[in-house]
């Protein structure tokens, strides 16, 4: 822990971001994935490629078996573009192209007896600079995630906690243990967090809210309340203005009292095909 630390201190003097992974002991972690019969009998293989490639050619096979990551063959044709652009601007950052992958952990054959996140501490960093707790959707935490953010919040620490396949049902236990283990990795207390989740994630932020002290704002992306959001954190909404949801009017009547912004034009990939519009409402919900 002592030789980790020194190496940070000096890295931070020289002003680089840094890439860490943090781990704790959980009785929380997510239990393995269910599919669907026709895509179990991919599990085996997919897991000996996460082990032994990088994780931009894994999501480029999956996506050739769409189900394996939840989605339509229509949806993976949509995304594999968006997806392979993410993961060559990866290769131009030095700490991106060697950051380790999460995805087997999400697709641990067993329940993980440890949790599992990964932590972009960003340049100069210090304990005053804002935090952000980010939940990835369906099919894994993939790392072009948290460079995506990281582009674009290149001061916040980013903490992004795996939990399996789906963090829809991630519990709020499992949240907090994740902050206190990088308190610890960083020996030192950090700001209150904004809690963002994308899509899965989105529901899971909504589970986890009941926090009420632990997190500056939540921010719900490509995804809606069951129930009415609680007063405290405030909660903020994000969607493609062509999703299903928001076209019926569900959306709308389920985030009454809430501010919302619908991204025209868009369907549930968004955050890629609307970048600049995506961010910059990210940034001004968080700014307020």
């Amino acid at each position: 822990m002592k030789r980790w630390l020194i190496m940070l201190l000096a890295a931070h003097a020289a002003g680089a971001s840094e890439f860490i992974q943090v781990t704790w002991p959980t009785k929380h972690a997510s239990p393995p994935p269910v599919l669907e019969p026709k895509v179990t009998g991919l599990l085996p293989a997919f897991r000996l490629a996460v082990g032994s490639v990088p994780e931009s050619t894994i999501i480029d096979l999956a996506l050739a078996q769409p189900a394996l990551l939840g989605l339509t063959t229509e949806q993976a044709q949509q995304l594999q573009p968006l997806v392979t652009e993410q993961y060559r601007q990866m290769e131009s950052s030095d700490v991106y192209k060697k950051a380790p992958s999460l995805l087997g952990y999400c697709f641990s054959e067993a329940t993980p007896a440890a949790g599992m996140a990964n932590v972009h501490v960003p340049d100069d960093w210090n304990p005053g600079l804002p935090v952000m707790v980010f939940l990835h959707g369906y099919g894994g935490s993939f790392l072009w995630y948290q460079h995506y953010l990281s582009r674009h919040f290149p001061k916040h620490l980013i903490i992004c906690p795996a939990w399996g396949i789906s963090p829809s049902r991630i519990t709020p236990t499992y949240l907090s243990e994740c902050l206190s283990a990088v308190e610890t990795r960083l020996r030192c207390q950090i700001k209150t967090p904004w809690l963002l989740g994308l899509s899965a994630g989105g529901f899971g932020v909504l589970r986890a809210a009941s926090m009420p002290d632990a997190f500056a704002g939540v921010i719900c992306m490509a995804a809606y309340p069951i129930t009415r959001p609680p007063v405290k954190p405030a909660h903020y909404f994000i969607a493609g203005g062509e999703e299903a949801f928001v076209r019926s009017g569900h959306f709308s009547k389920l985030t009454i009292g809430c501010q919302t912004h619908l991204v025209k034009g868009a369907g549930h990939f968004f955050m890629l095909t609307h970048e600049d519009e995506t961010v910059n409402q990210l940034k001004s919900w968080m700014r307020d």
